[in-house]
């Protein structure tokens, strides 16, 4: 299991090759951010008080009971994703398009005709989109001051040779040592030096694709009370799927390293795992222009299975090559499995929305959520150097959305603002990777029929290393990512 890296410089959003469990992973999905209809999104996703939006049962279950007739709506979703970096003074960018179904759901409404008592009880069944990883990230730099095959020799110190093919060895250094990327050091006995020591002065590349997403289906019950009180209460089955399709390469361009030309190393690494939560809430009107709502998440508990491949390349300039794999005993070619379970942290919501005149309204959301709860577990390791990381680099925060919807005859305008707070605490690289969005939409509806249009521009900054920090003393990349994500629901009411 990968060595846990020192907590003032840990890299909380990796970029190295890693094919461990850590808490880099319990962070990543971990993170929900808004995500459902086309009304919910252009609104900032603020509808924790306002229900009667499909969005809103994965925020506050209590919003099913918001309805006073059956429903169907799905979204379809056009994404485009780009990242620029900046590394060693180079900077480059990449971009990614996505489609995907943001919502798709169906809500049925038994309406008992009373105004006193229990006025509607409500159920639904559907999915909504709590996170998508698609991305393509590309760095590029001159790195004058060490290497890859350096972090590879650092791992491969103080074994012996044929040992280096035992366990994640057989994917990273032992691969290196078959490529001849790294030497015997004859400083001592079972120490290694990279190949390219001490000249340096690479061109290092590292493309990554990234494809997935997290969904989940909602079984959701909900009621409304004397239209003053209303309750709800979900069964969230989670989807997750996590690609990460990535090559690390280093070229010496100039021509100035003796004995190398360039590498390559390639690593296919994948998630995917299914998992449930409970979300319980209410939504309280104390007056016509004023909705009170709050929810309670449980954690979501995960069972989770990687599974990774690596390869390796390697140019001289004596002309020679070398393309290795990992390979088992009897000569065939290894791929790795594990399967561990992960529970996310708890999560608190509390809203708030004024009701303007049945014109439209103002919402606020604010979600409280701890990170440091976040928890990996196995029956065959024990995780206490990630689950001890997650505590010390990780915090509890909040995040905060907003929106705004205005309504003339048939037709509606919208706005919104999210803001998600830095999960890294004091002393991280990543302490103000903030995540923020801006958003606006419109809305038609007839009689049995609506149709809302809304566009999501969301930004944030981190920094990746292309390999381990605490290992090899590094400089990483500063990434600036953007997302545009425009979105149409179709509905029906009946």
């Amino acid at each position: 299991m990968k060595k846990i890296i020192n907590i003032l410089t840990i890299i909380l959003i990796a970029g190295f090759s890693s094919i461990a469990q850590n808490e880099v992973d319990a962070l990543r999905f971990s993170q929900n951010f808004a995500g459902g209809t086309a009304r919910a999104m252009a609104s900032g996703g603020a509808f924790g008080s306002l229900g009667g939006d499909f969005s809103s049962i994965s925020i506050n279950p209590a919003g099913l009971g918001v309805y006073r007739s059956s429903e169907f709506t799905f979204t379809p979703t056009f994404a485009y994703n780009n990242a620029n970096s900046a590394y060693y003074g180079t900077n480059v960018s990449d971009f990614k398009y996505n489609f995907n179904f943001n919502n798709m759901g169906i809500v049925g409404a038994y309406n008992s005709g009373n105004d006193d008592g229990w006025v509607t009880t409500n159920f639904a069944f559907g999915y909504n989109q709590l996170n998508n990883f698609h991305n393509q990230i590309r760095i590029q730099g001159t790195n004058i001051h060490n290497s890859l095959t350096d972090y590879f020799a650092e791992q491969a110190n103080g074994r012996s040779s044929t040992s280096l093919f035992s366990g994640y060895g057989a994917f990273e250094e032992g691969l290196a040592w078959d490529a001849y990327l790294i030497d015997p050091d004859t400083a001592g006995v079972n120490q290694y030096v990279s190949n390219l020591a001490p000249q340096y002065g690479e061109l290092q590349r590292k493309t990554s694709e990234i494809k997935g997403s997290i969904g989940e289906y909602v079984i959701a019950l909900g009621g409304n009370y004397k239209h003053k009180l209303f309750i709800g209460g979900s069964i969230g089955i989670q989807t997750l799927r996590y690609i990460n399709n990535s090559v690390h390469r280093e070229i010496d361009e100039l021509g100035t390293i003796d004995n190398f030309k360039e590498f390559a190393y390639n690593t296919n690494f994948e998630t995917h795992g299914t998992g449930f939560n409970f979300k319980f809430g209410a939504i309280f009107r104390p007056i016509d222009v004023l909705r009170l709502g709050v929810a309670i998440h449980s954690p979501t508990f995960f069972d989770l299975t990687d599974r990774y491949k690596t390869s390796m390349d390697s140019y001289f300039d004596n002309g020679d090559e070398y393309h290795v794999k990992p390979v088992s005993s009897d000569g065939e070619t290894m791929s790795g499995a594990f399967d561990y379970r992960l529970s996310t942290p708890f999560k608190a919501i509390g809203s708030l929305s004024f009701i303007i005149a049945k014109k439209g309204f103002v919402s606020v959301d604010y979600e409280f959520v701890d990170y440091r709860t976040a928890r990996l577990r196995s029956g065959s390791y024990d995780f206490y150097d990630e689950n001890d990381a997650t505590q010390q680099a990780y915090r509890a925060t909040g995040n905060l959305k907003a929106g705004i919807e205005y309504k003339l005859d048939n037709f509606a305008l919208r706005g919104g603002y999210a803001m998600y707070g830095s999960p890294y605490a004091e002393g991280q690289i990543n302490v103000d990777n903030v995540v923020s969005s801006i958003s606006g939409g419109f809305g038609i509806w007839d009689e049995g029929f609506f149709f809302d249009m809304a566009y999501v521009y969301t930004t944030n900054t981190q920094y990746q290393y292309l390999y381990d920090p605490s290992v090899i003393v590094t400089d990483g990349a500063k990434l600036d990512f953007s997302n545009s994500k425009i979105m149409a629901t179709f509905g029906f009411r009946f």
